[in-house]
């Protein structure tokens, strides 16, 4: 024999689905969602670009006139050697920009010629060309057999060995800013999911669809389609960063690689799960949407807090607080998938922290239904939290 009140507890997949159907044409079928969607893919790609030519590091070019270009040496990182004939071809080269600096060389001596715009790389590539003139010109008047000195240079040369993993300021930071901008989303998005049951309440259209459906399911379909309405926008951005990265790729490696990315969006499903959820319960307190900012303010609260974190711990991942509060929900949410797209968090560590994020988002989903199926038909003063669970 059925227990009076158990029909609110049962879940039909069918009828979750025409929730889901229904809730996706409301939101997506929209002139804002449609603008929202371009202004995101137009803030993500800037973003790409931005980071993209801060990480470059464009070439320098220095001229050696009156010596051939190898007896300067091996050029430094970054500079492009030229070769021109004397003075007044390196002069103009120069003041035409076709070189950003000039070395050179008349009888025994060696003169930089630059501009006054002249970049440092450029001017330190200079010295450093003239410099290697001056002792190869130094090593012959003493008679020293030069290719016996450059076999025994290279046999002695220094073997460099990087020890741990050091991740570069600005790489960390296009990581943290593409993250940040991703799961800002869940507070977006669960605004809209708040304030869409605050509307269906207050019209008594919720009223209607009880009738047919147990709030259980009507829970979970609008949850599951504005879940998938806030997926199409990720898929956008990320779509935005694919873009950005082929225009721009040999100077985009300072940008999160396709798996960071693909590691980022199963973070961000678990962690959206969590708090739409917990946003749709809050919408089920009250009736009005004057007073939808009291009962929000709680899970807003909640849901920036770990952003708040993962921009703290950008500045220095390896911090001893880190290592803790990267397994705990939903604060994982965030700094898993920033240590991920640094290379600085193995797969065991984000395997405990999603099972352990897991547990709290079925833990989240459990509670806000039973918030909701008490409070979703309570027309008129708002509810409080401790009511609506103790219905």
């Amino acid at each position: 024999m059925k227990r009076p009140g158990s029909r609110q507890h049962t879940l039909r997949p069918t009828r979750v689905r025409l929730v889901y159907t229904r809730e996706l044409r409301a939101r997506m079928c929209t002139r804002g969602y449609v603008v929202g969607l371009a202004l995101l893919s137009l803030v993500t790609f800037g973003l790409v670009m931005g980071f993209s030519m801060l990480g470059g590091t464009g070439d320098s070019t220095v001229a050696v006139c009156g010596a051939p270009a190898e007896s300067t040496g091996t050029a430094p990182p970054g500079i492009r050697v030229t070769s021109c004939d004397g003075m007044t071809d390196g002069r103009k080269l120069v003041e035409n920009k076709d070189a950003d600096a000039a070395v050179v060389v008349t009888g025994n001596r060696a003169t930089l010629l630059s501009r006054a715009d002249t970049g440092d790389q450029a001017k330190a590539g200079a010295e450093a060309l003239a410099t290697s003139w001056a002792g190869h010109q130094a090593l012959l008047r003493q008679d020293v057999d030069l290719q016996r000195l450059e076999r025994d240079t290279a046999a002695a040369e220094l073997t460099t060995v990087t020890v741990g993993k050091s991740v570069g300021t600005l790489q960390l930071g296009a990581a943290a800013t593409l993250i940040i901008v991703l799961f800002t989303q869940i507070v977006n998005q669960g605004s809209v999911i708040a304030q869409g049951v605050v509307e269906e309440k207050s019209t008594r259209v919720v009223e209607v669809l009880l009738a047919t459906l147990t709030p259980l399911e009507l829970l979970m379909g609008k949850v599951a389609g504005i879940i998938t309405a806030g997926m199409v926008q990720v898929a956008t951005m990320l779509g935005a960063v694919v873009c950005g990265q082929a225009l721009v790729s040999d100077t985009s490696t300072e940008l999160p690689g396709a798996q960071a990315l693909v590691v980022t969006v199963l973070w961000f499903l678990l962690t959206f799960a969590l708090f739409a959820s917990l946003y749709a319960a809050a919408g089920s307190l009250v009736s009005r949407p004057e007073d939808l900012q009291g009962v929000l303010t709680p899970v807003m609260l909640l849901a920036l807090a770990p952003v708040g974190t993962a921009t703290a711990a950008a500045t220095d991942l390896s911090a001893s607080w880190i290592s803790v509060v990267q397994y705990i929900p939903p604060f994982s949410g965030l700094l898993m998938p920033l240590k991920a797209s640094v290379g600085t968090a193995n797969l065991p560590e984000q395997l405990i922290a999603a099972a352990l994020l897991l547990a709290a988002t079925v833990c989240c989903i459990t509670l806000a239904a039973r918030i909701y199926s008490n409070s979703v038909l309570r027309v008129g003063a708002p509810v409080r939290w401790r009511q609506a669970l103790a219905a």
